[in-house]
């Protein structure tokens, strides 16, 4: 026995003497732990916890913070949708004359209330009042009127009012264009900013949307031919959520699901050594451990977010795992013996495979813990907190309860073997009256000298030694992996913002078409340039120039100077006409850029700048070291469309950044659109942060197979299994309508802690935890593999199948919860353990019987036989 095994022995005995003190602690510690219920809170902000934190967008996000209206950081913005019902043109006079009437009645009717004043909207919106939907409403229905088009012009992103550039790039979408004009619309925006750093900002803009969100479903019902759809930071979090709500009330039928599947699969006969109430405490821990585990991460001040609602099924089915194992070490331990000696036992038989598994779950979990992804580092903190909790309570809080529970039944079957003589003849009838299926329970196979009948469990391990076996496995097992090889290419990371929500949520359909209205129309990214280039030079000037251009011509995607609002150009055309008009010379005879005038001088810019009355809402100022105010900084804004999903975002962006880095030397300038931070990048970074933290998993796991195993051929076998689920799961959710994204890269990564548990156990028990009646066995002319695999399969083969069965079984319930990030979990949990189950029970097998065929040739190999030795073998 190994120096393990044999410390959980002694541990067992110890518990056995005092199972009261293992039962208070766990207790206790769970009771204490809700004290840290008090300090929850959530962090559902996707803009923030999938983006990766090492990020370049959370820096270019950042750079843009500083221009207020290009992002908004103070204000809380919604966005309503109108459409028709039938999804026709709104660009009709009926149509935008009732959104006008809709629009105006929240702008003058609905306040709201700050804790003490009710306050009006035209004092609300911050910044962005300037910015009306009356005004962009009243243009779009005199474009309607303006059929020569002579004063106005309904053109795309830039339409012209009067001869004034008027953009709507934000406004309409869902275009019909015809010769460059726009000719039908599917869909107007109307936008509603509340500024949050007014006093109690976040209260008025929490009743402003309270209020509006009302409106609009209302006048929806009563209109016969407008929809709105209301989009919002808070609609979003709303919607999250409720996939949490819905998921919660399933974990209580997955618990009655995996209850019934124990109590069924640890029948036996005769009765009193069924296992009923211990399965039922094989539930309850796990959710003990949950509990802990909640209140100690929330009262250390650790957030709860959507994507742990599917923790809870995770650390239960992996519980449940363990209690299968513990109650097979009790199965096997001696009958007639005292409760202390079978309770050591049985610690000793499972107390080391759990503690593999358990110390390779937490482990695994743990690597995640270094990923550059928020999410991901929230749910591997919480699992492997968790797990490692659960562990600890199967090892004291359970044990000591099926010590208490089997009182009963150890008295029982003391008394039947201090009588079995006079009883034999019972026994035999009762034990060929035992069905297969308590057969197959049995940890371990009864021996004797006699005559031997070969049981199930032989004849399948007869049939793996087979030719025809091998070659199946074999063949079967390379025809996986080169389906994997081939099919991996063609794994993408595209991600929809709809799989953030329930299916049939309302916010998914209009996620949809806002997310096909902005890659496909106005992808509208924002430049902030700072700190202020020198234009008093004009090579500075020109250079700069030279990169706007290479900007808004960017090759699919860029639509030249039309979809560019820089404020620089009109700058320069209105001083150039300024000056030419005041000195009568034509404007043709005058350089672009000028160099005789000063209106390029720092200190009179500002000046300039508003005596032409140019929008403030471009630039930053500040006052040099003489007090003249000057311009510090500020932003310009290029339209893109034409993009189809996010990895075209993903190789525009990197063409952009490469644009940006060749005019670094003369100009700081970030550029950032929201969907380049979720999902594009972080959709970009799942294959890096799925490859480097596989391969971490992996190393780790093969060390700590190599500390409890010690064997090369554990590590090897491990290490292929590992690899072989991890690239199959990959493949096989792809070919499941699961991409590699931010979301399912969570569950891929569990996937690789559970992908060890089934083939651990296996390894084990084949190398570490052989029988104490091997030489018996080879009394039987059983060769070294076949007693090795049978005592291993007596083992473990029967608590892997439950672990197996359970896992499926406890995520049937989920299947129920349309939506993508739940779907993503239990797809990969069956998919895991079908996979694991076949790599444990069937691979791993012919592996070990393989590797010892090649032993055996490199040993006749080295030995000869003698013609004595052949003479004697026949």
């Amino acid at each position: 026995m190994r120096k393990l095994e044999r410390f959980f022995e002694w541990y067992g005995q110890y518990v056995a003497r005092k199972p009261f003190f293992f039962i208070l602690i766990p207790a206790l510690l769970t009771i204490v732990s809700t004290y840290g219920f008090l300090s929850f809170h959530t962090q559902d902000d996707i803009w923030d916890i999938y983006a990766p934190t090492n990020g370049l967008s959370r820096v270019e996000e950042a750079g843009i913070k500083r221009f207020e209206y290009a992002s908004g950081s103070h204000h809380h913005r919604m966005q309503i949708l109108v459409s028709k019902k039938n999804r026709g043109n709104i660009l009709t006079n009926e149509a935008l004359d009732e959104v006008s009437q809709a629009h105006k009645f929240v702008a003058d009717n609905i306040t709201a209330w700050d804790g003490h004043n009710q306050i009006a909207y035209k004092n609300l919106c911050g910044i962005y009042c300037n910015d009306s939907n009356a005004a962009v409403l009243a243009f779009l229905q005199a474009t309607l009127n303006d059929t020569a088009r002579s004063s106005f012009k309904l053109t795309f992103p830039n339409a012209e009012a009067l001869q004034k550039k008027i953009f709507i790039g934000y406004s309409i979408g869902d275009l019909k264009i015809e010769k460059g004009y726009v000719t039908e619309a599917k869909m107007v925006i109307l936008h509603y900013m509340v500024d949050t750093s007014l006093p109690n900002g976040r209260q008025l803009a929490t009743d402003f949307e309270t209020k509006v969100r009302n409106f609009f479903a209302s006048i929806t019902d009563i209109s016969h031919h407008i929809k709105y759809s209301v989009l919002s930071r808070t609609r979003e979090l709303e919607e999250q959520r409720a996939i949490t709500i819905t998921s919660i009330p399933f974990l209580g039928l997955t618990i009655i699901v995996l209850t019934c599947f124990m109590l069924l699969t640890l029948v036996r006969f005769p009765l009193y050594t069924s296992q009923h109430w211990q399965s039922i405490v094989g539930v309850l821990s796990p959710g003990m451990a949950l509990w802990t585990t909640t209140g100690l991460l929330w009262g250390l001040g650790y957030p709860f977010s959507n994507i742990l609602t599917v923790v809870p099924f995770l650390v239960v089915t992996i519980g449940i795992d363990d209690a299968f194992l513990i109650l097979a070490g009790w199965r096997q331990s001696t009958k007639g013996e005292s409760l202390e000696t079978r309770l050591g036992q049985s610690v000793a038989i499972s107390g080391a495979s759990v503690t593999v598994t358990s110390v390779t779950d937490v482990a695994c979990f743990a690597t995640g813990l270094f990923s550059n992804m928020p999410v991901v580092q929230l749910f591997c903190l919480y699992t492997t907190v968790a797990l490692a909790i659960d562990f600890v309570y199967q090892m004291t809080f359970f044990t000591a309860l099926v010590g208490v529970f089997v009182r009963k039944q150890v008295d029982i079957e003391k008394e039947l073997v201090a009588n079995e003589p006079k009883i034999e003849k019972s026994k035999e009838d009762e034990s060929s009256s035992s069905s297969s299926l308590a057969s197959l329970l049995t940890f371990v196979p009864p021996i004797s000298q006699e005559a031997h009948t070969r049981n199930i469990l032989e004849v399948f391990i007869d049939f793996l030694h087979t030719s025809v076996a091998k070659i199946i496995v074999v063949l079967a097992f390379c025809a996986h992996i080169s389906i994997c090889l081939v099919l991996v290419s063609n794994v993408n990371t595209n991600f929809d913002m709809e799989n953030l929500y329930l299916e049939d949520s309302p916010l998914t359909d209009i996620s949809r078409r806002m997310q096909d209205f902005v890659l496909g129309e106005a992808f509208v990214v924002n430049f902030g340039v700072y700190p202020m280039p020198d234009f008093d030079d004009a090579d500075i000037r020109d250079k700069f120039e030279e990169m706007v251009k290479k900007l808004e011509t960017m090759p699919d995607y860029g639509a030249g100077k039309e979809n560019t609002n820089l404020w620089t150009r009109e700058y320069s055309n209105v001083c150039f006409f300024s000056i030419n008009t005041k000195i009568n010379i034509s404007l043709q005879a005058v350089a672009f850029w000028g160099e005789t005038e000063d209106f390029w001088h720092k200190e009179d810019m500002v000046s300039n700048y508003r005596e032409y009355g140019m929008d403030e809402k471009y630039i930053t100022m500040k006052n040099d070291t003489n007090g003249d105010e000057i311009i510090d900084g500020f932003f310009f804004t290029i339209t893109y469309h034409n993009f189809s999903n996010f990895l075209q975002v993903e190789s525009f962006l990197e063409d952009r950044r490469s644009i940006l880095k060749n005019y670094s030397i003369y100009f700081n300038v970030h550029s950032h659109h929201p969907f380049e931070k979720v999902p594009t990048e972080s959709a970009a970074s799942a294959p890096f942060n799925f490859v480097s933290t596989s391969v971490s998993a992996v190393v780790l796991m093969s060390l700590l197979v190599l500390v409890f195993v010690m064997n090369f051929e554990a590590i090897i076998s491990v290490v292929v299994s590992i690899v072989s689920i991890c690239l199959g799961i990959v493949v096989y959710l792809h070919l499941w309508n699961v991409n590699l994204d931010a979301v399912s890269l969570i569950s891929m990564l569990m996937s690789i802690g559970f992908s060890v548990d089934y083939s651990a156990h296996v390894c084990y028990h084949y190398f570490a935890h052989v029988h104490v009646d091997e030489q018996l066995w080879k009394s039987h002319n059983y060769a070294e593999t076949r007693d090795r695999l049978l005592s291993t399969f007596r083992g473990v083969a029967w608590p892997v199948m439950q672990s197996g069965l359970s896992t499926i079984l406890g995520m049937f319930p989920l299947m129920f919860v349309r939506a993508y990030v739940v779907a993503v979990f239990w797809k990969t949990v069956i998919l895991v353990g079908i996979l694991g189950m076949l790599h444990a029970l069937v691979l791993l097998p012919v592996i070990f019987i393989l590797t010892h065929d090649v032993k055996l040739i490199f040993r006749r190999n080295r030995v000869s036989p003698s013609p004595h030795s052949m003479e004697l073998a026949s």
